[in-house]
């Protein structure tokens, strides 16, 4: 089972009420979780696979809210069409042929709830998306792209772009062989002879699932709207780990908007 560690005052942040730790050591083993240790700086647990959606601290607060009682039944989110379509070819259904994406707008970053988004996006990739061989989420900075959104499979030398953490263009091959990040996941590719890759209207590269994300779209701080996608194996998988994703951030603000996802017609 996946291991997390919290912080336990920002766990009573989220639950919105002052708890000590032997208060909650009983209701959250109620949860079917393992408590490894806790005390009043963290908490550290093993989490059941098939509740990923408490593999972040803000998915636990909330299943741990029921438990306590604070927030009783089944939380409700509501989204808008944000009116932005992306566009599968064809060429991606013998690569990596599901994709889901959305949008939250309005978000209000702090070093803390960037750390916590990075987080919950990377137990996500070990646990539910089987080190992103199944499910793989990128996460992009919209002030920097503009929609439409195209996903298709390319040959590994037809596109360059800055990866993240770089400062110059790599082709696809290239990025499997000089990034950290190509390195450790080329084995998801091995044998394509063609590539994943997200696109926007200006033809600027988003990502290059399952491996890696452009510098261009970088998330900081100062970002206030993203876009999500998620590419996979599975459509029940993507479709899960887009959900985890948005409503981790949503139970700390923003809006949320859907994406609609068009295939394109030969």
């Amino acid at each position: 089972m996946p291991t997390v560690e919290f912080n336990f005052r920002e766990l009573n942040s989220l639950l919105g009420r002052r708890f000590k730790p032997r208060e909650l050591t009983h209701r959250i083993s109620m949860l079917g979780v393992d408590i490894e240790s806790i005390d009043h700086d963290k908490i550290i647990m093993e989490i059941f696979p098939n509740r990923s959606d408490m593999l972040s601290i803000v998915g636990f607060a909330r299943a741990l809210k029921g438990t306590l009682e604070i927030e009783k039944g089944l939380p409700v989110y509501s989204t808008e069409d944000s009116g932005i379509k992306l566009f599968v070819d064809t060429s991606v259904n013998g690569v990596r042929p599901f994709i889901v994406a959305g949008i939250v707008r309005e978000i209000s970053f702090t070093e803390e709830k960037l750390v916590s988004l990075m987080d919950i996006q990377e137990k996500l990739h070990i646990t539910h998306g089987r080190n992103r061989k199944k499910v793989a989420i990128g996460v992009h900075d919209m002030s920097r792209i503009e929609a439409p959104f195209f996903y298709k499979a390319v040959n590994p030398t037809e596109i360059s772009f800055i990866p993240l953490d770089m400062k110059e263009e790599l082709n696809l091959n290239e990025i499997l062989e000089k990034h950290p990040k190509g390195r450790d996941y080329a084995w998801i590719l091995e044998g394509l002879e063609r590539y994943p890759i997200i696109l926007d209207k200006n033809k600027n590269v988003l990502s290059f699932p399952p491996i890696i994300n452009g510098e261009l779209t970088r998330v900081s701080e100062s970002t206030t709207d993203i876009f999500i996608e998620v590419t996979g194996l599975d459509q029940r998988a993507v479709n899960q780990a887009l959900n985890i994703i948005v409503t981790s951030i949503l139970d700390r603000g923003g809006k949320a908007y859907t994406v609609e996802i068009l295939e394109i017609k030969k």
